[in-house]
């Protein structure tokens, strides 16, 4: 069941539907932690248009060597490493450089996101 959508006129109807938006993330957060709990005890659930199940996430966690020995290989198959390594977000707040010093390494790329933050 969907709900009709109001169009914001004003500052005050903003703030009214971003906390409506709130209620209903937190519903949904609720919801979906209800759904967990039947499907570890009773196995999927599908629906007309989906399967609610558990679904194995596959990532690799390289050592020091085996990254540089990776590195080695891309580049003996003609393929810049580089195109494929990078440091993430969270890695480079770990190593605490300021901007200042990965703008000698890089550029700087900004995303916008729409997404609320708590204060």
């Amino acid at each position: 069941m969907l709900m009709a959508v109001p169009k914001i006129k004003s500052a005050k109807g903003a703030v009214e539907l971003a906390a409506e938006v709130e209620r209903m993330e937190s519903s949904l957060k609720t919801l979906k932690a209800e759904l967990k709990r039947f499907v570890d005890q009773n196995g999927a659930i599908e629906t007309k248009e989906k399967v609610w199940n558990y679904n194995v996430a596959v990532s690799w966690e390289f050592h020091e060597s085996g990254l540089r020995d990776m590195a080695d290989q891309l580049a003996i198959e003609g393929v810049n490493p580089w195109k494929f390594m990078t440091i993430s977000a969270a890695n480079l707040k770990k190593i605490g450089w300021s901007e200042e010093v990965l703008r000698q390494f890089g550029q700087k790329k900004e995303t916008k996101r729409f997404s609320s933050q708590t204060k």
